[in-house]
């Protein structure tokens, strides 16, 4: 069977026919892979000194795309043959959180020297070289850091952050130890008015926050003038001990806000007159100290503030 195949080649003249038509494929194929031509080209980047705290998502390896242009017969090599390698040290990567960047500029000088002489680099198709650092994820309040005062007269009531949790993204032995973030540093003073602002979660090396912002709302309300009458506690005074010119409660004026007008009363407060405080007056004044107070009132005002010893001890 096989002979009488080959027998009929030979009678049809096939075989001159294959033997032609070989030697044009070859070389219509040698006159297409001499002009020149563009195309994608896979170049390994190897990341070298990663820090050993830091590990990245795809290893010490990455690979990137380059548009070569050169005769059909290079591009063929480089398309068949190994794969074109440079290396980058790591301190050459900007870092934005997680993530690390590399212009693939940077690296023309280290792919030009691997590659043939008559090869150019048409473009980037991507024009940056992106690798991500590992990192594990959780919800962590929010803490404001800076100061927020109010005016004169007036007082803060609340201050709230929204939303009070967000989620960060870190290096695992770093958000470990992490109980919380806070916001960058903030100076609001002299409010009058309920105010809302805007303020960036502050953050570290290789760590990203979700929201990256937070509302933060602060209640401000005007401040009022009231007055209560507080006993007089008499301290170290011997025993039996009177004498008429002691007082026996003094008149506290303070200003407290509105939303805590009737929160506050006397039992708030401690004045003590020290006898101590008398005899080392040898008859000049004696202060009446105020000892405790209450954390919503501020500008507390004695009257008396103090006495005039008179008469014998």
């Amino acid at each position: 069977m096989t002979k009488d195949f080959f027998k009929r080649i030979k009678e049809n003249n096939l075989l001159p026919f294959l033997f032609f038509l070989l030697v044009s494929c070859c070389l219509w194929l040698l006159q297409v892979l001499n002009e020149d031509y563009e195309t994608d080209i896979p170049f390994s980047v190897s990341i070298n000194n990663v820090p050993d705290n830091i590990e990245l998502v795809d290893g010490d390896e990455a690979e990137v795309l380059v548009r070569l242009s050169d005769r059909g017969t290079v591009l063929s090599r480089y398309k068949l043959g190994k794969t074109l390698s440079i290396a980058v040290d790591f301190s050459e990567f900007k870092h934005n959180g997680g993530t690390l960047s590399l212009p693939l500029s940077m690296l023309k000088k280290q792919m030009v020297s691997v590659m043939e002489g008559t090869t150019s680099i048409v473009q980037y198709p991507e024009d940056t070289l992106y690798v991500r650092v590992r990192q594990n994820s959780k919800l962590l309040p929010v803490v404001l850091n800076g100061k927020i005062d109010a005016a004169e007269h007036y007082e803060v009531t609340s201050v709230e952050i929204s939303p009070v949790d967000v989620m960060v993204s870190a290096m695992p032995d770093r958000l470990e130890a992490m109980e919380f973030v806070e916001t960058e540093y903030i100076v609001k003073k002299y409010l009058k008015s309920d105010k809302v602002f805007t303020v960036k979660i502050a953050t570290g090396d290789y760590m990203n926050v979700e929201p990256s912002v937070v509302d933060v709302r602060v209640s401000v309300s005007p401040m009022k003038i009231k007055k209560v009458r507080v006993p007089v506690v008499k301290v170290n005074f011997p025993k039996p001990f009177f004498a008429m010119w002691l007082p026996n409660e003094v008149e506290l004026s303070f200003e407290v806000s509105e939303s805590n007008y009737d929160a506050v009363g006397p039992a708030d407060f401690v004045v003590n007159l020290d006898y101590n405080d008398i005899l080392s007056a040898r008859g000049g004044y004696v202060p009446l100290k105020l000892v405790t107070s209450s954390s919503l009132v501020k500008n507390v005002v004695l009257k008396p503030s103090r006495i005039m010893v008179g008469g014998a001890l």
